[in-house]
């Protein structure tokens, strides 16, 4: 069975929450990366609400468990490396 990943990212609209902070270009980040790599039809992007917009821009990556806060662009490359290929997503 291939194994598949979920990546949540807050880009939560307004005052003081995550897509203030980022959170939208992070997502696109996102995209990008994965489908530079190859990885689109097995990785599931999503625009989630974490609730945590004082740590913002948060990115949850599933089902690792695994929490990323205050993400920036430069952090994106090396989340979809850890999670994403070196756990070989779609094989």
């Amino acid at each position: 069975m291939a194994a598949f990943r979920q990546i949540f990212v807050c880009a939560t609209p307004g005052e003081g929450r995550c897509g203030e902070k980022g959170g939208d270009e992070l997502l696109e980040a996102f995209r990008d990366e994965v489908g530079r790599r190859g990885l689109s039809s097995s990785v599931i992007l999503r625009n989630a609400c974490t609730r945590r917009h004082e740590e913002g821009p948060v990115v949850f990556v599933f089902p690792d468990d695994v929490w990323y806060t205050r993400v920036a662009r430069e952090d994106v490359a090396g989340i979809v490396e850890r999670h994403l290929v070196s756990t070989k997503v779609g094989s």
